[in-house]
């Protein structure tokens, strides 16, 4: 485990933050449906990266 990869995981859960946050002020269903649908690829990208790495 190296600080780039922790860095990555910080990046990708600062991102999902980011977008689940504009999905909870998103005019549109279609459009909080794809700030929802970018946070959870982030939140699966991070779990992935935990799992692999053998972190929490």
């Amino acid at each position: 485990m190296s600080k780039a990869d922790l860095k990555k995981i910080d990046v990708k859960v600062a991102l999902a933050e980011k977008y689940e946050r504009l999905a909870s002020v998103a005019g549109s269903k279609p459009k909080r449906r794809t700030f929802m649908f970018h946070a959870n690829h982030f939140r699966n990208q991070v779990k992935a990266m935990r799992d692999k790495l053998g972190i929490k």
